[in-house]
């Protein structure tokens, strides 16, 4: 293990709970790392990735619907007005990440067991997806914003053509045919500061190059019927992975390793999904708003879903949605409360990473240990007398970060307080990485 890796990880872990189950996330980490270092996704080597050199910096730059800036060093997208005309700022503003990224997820064997499953199997397999109007234009603006800044130059060089619509969809829905490992709490009423809602995030994902040195946040202005929102994301990409509102609901996405079931047709992308919830919610009886959203939406993969809010109405501030397209059980959606949890979480914390814990009996998988840990460092701090914040959420996904770990966020979600920390090539963030970025202003001034 490099040495810069081993002094981040070890100045994480010291810093974490020194708890017994910390010595076995240690070295079930480890493993995963090695093997993802020798198998890579579907039984490909990273070896091209350890070579490869990351792309350039996109450089910032303004257009009538939307922005792209640096701020404290993180890249910001921020888009205005219709779908199309949100979708083509963002593709004239971004050309070459967009390029990059489509070019690294779909045309090359990083998250594909062959470069040729791209146009065998997963192109094909977009038609069974279905997108709305509105993000059907905004895909065809990225396109359309791509060939307008780089004309003839708008070629996918792994794949060997110019870039499509469908290359911009199949991008969109690798949510749904690439699995990647995350972890996510929420915290609120007795064992926080002032009794906010506190969530932390670790997203977690095969080290690419390119999504590395082009995460940014995407902020969306309201446009008629929907809210403002941010997400974490990468240029071309048009869903949410770690996301807030205006309203300060929050929702990440988490999958669940389970068999892939037999193919339908109508499936929502995952990423999609997360979008039209902080679109739509506000902050206040999330089971009531989230369910007809999550029916509505039938997914290919099964998948976690950790919503949070700061909610004024007496409901529960934080619920998971335990969600797959097996509608025999609950419609497809099963909601996990507190009042669900294990003893070493009480009713005031909830956490998701890679298992159904009601839907479904978790199966062994030696990622499962995250979520016991991430209860034990809350509740045994907390039990002590010390309250969530920053300082704890920082230490509580520390424990169980990842060298895969791309990115984590922690927010206060009743202040809009966003902390945002990128990793490294197999180095995840750490403390030093985090800044706080002005997501209250940016979602809420006129």
């Amino acid at each position: 293990m490099p040495g810069g890796l081993t002094r981040r990880y070890a100045r994480g872990r010291r810093r974490a709970i020194r708890a017994p189950c910390r010595v076995v996330g240690v070295a079930l980490a480890g493993a995963v790392v090695c093997a993802a270092l020798t198998l890579g996704a579907g039984g490909c080597s990273l070896t091209n990735e350890l070579v490869t050199s990351a792309p350039r910096p996109l450089p910032e730059g303004r257009r009538p619907f939307g922005t792209f800036r640096r701020v404290h060093g993180v890249g910001v997208l921020s888009l205005r007005g219709s779908p199309y005309e949100r979708g083509r700022a963002h593709g004239r503003l971004l050309a070459r990440g967009v390029l990059e990224m489509v070019d690294t997820v779909c045309g090359s064997n990083l998250l594909l067991g062959r470069r040729s499953d791209y146009q065998r199997v997963i192109l094909p397999m977009v038609a069974r997806f279905r997108f709305t109007d509105a993000e059907e234009a905004e895909l065809r603006g990225i396109l359309d914003g791509v060939r307008s800044a780089l004309g003839d130059k708008a070629v996918l060089e792994r794949i060997g053509r110019p870039l499509t619509l469908d290359d911009l969809k199949a991008y969109n829905t690798a949510g749904d045919w690439y699995r990647q490992a995350c972890s996510t709490f929420a915290a609120w009423g007795g064992r926080t500061r002032d009794g906010h809602v506190w969530v932390g995030r670790n997203f977690d994902f095969l080290p690419a190059r390119a999504f590395l040195a082009h995460q940014m946040i995407v902020v969306h202005r309201p446009r008629a019927g929907t809210k403002a929102w941010a997400s974490v994301s990468a240029p071309g990409m048009i869903g949410c992975i770690t996301g807030i509102n205006a309203d300060g609901v929050f929702a990440s996405v988490h999958d669940v390793f389970l068999p892939l079931r037999p193919l339908e047709q109508g499936y929502v992308p995952r990423l999609l999904v997360l979008r039209r919830l902080l679109e739509r919610c506000t902050a206040d009886d999330l089971q009531r708003q989230a369910l007809p959203i999550l029916e509505a939406s039938t997914q290919m993969f099964d998948n976690n879903i950790l919503l949070a809010a700061p909610v004024g109405d007496g409901t529960t501030p934080a619920l998971v949605f335990e969600y797959n397209g097996d509608r025999r059980k609950d419609k497809g959606v099963t909601v996990r409360r507190p009042a669900d949890n294990e003893d070493y979480y009480g009713r005031e914390m909830i956490a998701c990473t890679n298992h159904f814990r009601k839907r479904r009996r978790p199966t062994v998988n030696p990622l499962n240990y995250r979520y016991p840990l991430i209860g034990r460092v809350l509740k045994t701090k907390t039990d002590r007398g010390e309250k969530v914040a920053f300082d704890l959420a920082y230490r509580t996904m520390a424990a169980v970060r990842l060298p895969i770990t791309v990115h984590t966020v922690i927010a206060d979600l009743n202040a809009l307080e966003f902390w945002y920390a990128p990793g490294g090539f197999l180095v995840p963030p750490g403390r030093d990485d985090f800044v706080k970025l002005p997501i209250k202003a940016w979602l809420t001034s006129p």
